[in-house]
């Protein structure tokens, strides 16, 4: 099976993006997906021109996929613009319809509060999944998209670290095969991010990969995103893909 991480950034780079799912669709079979927009027209937000209806668009070009979503049940920020209700930020995983989705959920990474000191803090949220694949096997994938914190650099704090110790404990509780994906706003060799090698493979250290972040990032910080596959997964192939689609770039995994 293939799986591929994105965060879609609202979908600012939406025909580019939308040409991908179509490429990709041919023989990905899991997309987890985070910064997704719900709302219901064809318009762009106000400030951060995201494109309003991204998921339904999404949802056109992936009709071969079932779709499983984890979003804000009040206001929310996209890029520090607050969303109305009807809008919505949050994360959406596409499943191929061949594959048998047993179970699904979701939680706050952090805290229950999704916003703290005035929009400084964004709780993250962490989606799962569980699904059968090959051979009857079992997978539970959790789609992560960690706590931002302005002017952090993505660095340890005690949040970050609270929420690292949060998602390895539910992850710990499952058993079977498990994947953790995501834009995880972390650095690459911090506390935070280490807690989740203890019981897993961090597939971008593994293959030493230089940077998760397109040209249309400008900061000095080029990792936020990750995958990490549990130790009893054959990997078959992983790589950041070079497409310009986010000012992040995709991740896959071949497993």
């Amino acid at each position: 099976m293939k799986l591929v991480t994105l965060n879609v950034w609202g979908g600012k780079l939406y025909e580019p993006l939308i040409s991908f799912l179509e490429e990709h669709s041919k023989d990905v079979d899991v997309f987890c997906f985070q910064d997704a927009l719900f709302g219901s027209k064809p318009e762009f937000t106000p400030i951060q021109k995201g494109r309003a209806n991204l998921f339904a668009e999404m949802e056109k070009v992936l009709s071969d996929f079932n779709s499983v979503i984890y979003r804000d049940p009040v206001e929310s920020y996209f890029n520090g613009e607050i969303l109305p209700l009807d809008i919505g930020c949050g994360q959406v995983i596409f499943v191929r319809k061949s594959l048998k989705i047993l179970e699904s959920g979701g939680f706050r990474s952090h805290d229950e509060s999704p916003y703290h000191k005035g929009g400084d803090m964004v709780s993250g949220r962490s989606q799962w999944i569980k699904i059968v694949g090959d051979n009857n096997e079992q997978f539970t994938i959790l789609n992560m998209h960690g706590l931002w914190q302005r002017n952090s650099k993505k660095a340890d704090t005690p949040e970050r670290i609270h929420q690292s110790e949060k998602v390895s404990q539910f992850l710990n509780s499952l058993e079977g095969k498990k994947i953790l994906c995501g834009d995880f706003n972390l650095a690459p060799h911090g506390e935070a991010l280490r807690k989740f090698e203890d019981n897993m493979i961090n597939l971008v250290k593994e293959y030493n990969v230089t940077s998760t972040r397109s040209s249309h990032y400008p900061k000095e910080e080029k990792f936020a995103d990750y995958i990490f596959v549990s130790k009893d997964i054959e990997v078959k192939d992983f790589k950041v893909l070079p497409d310009e689609v986010s000012d992040h770039l995709p991740l896959l995994v071949e497993f």
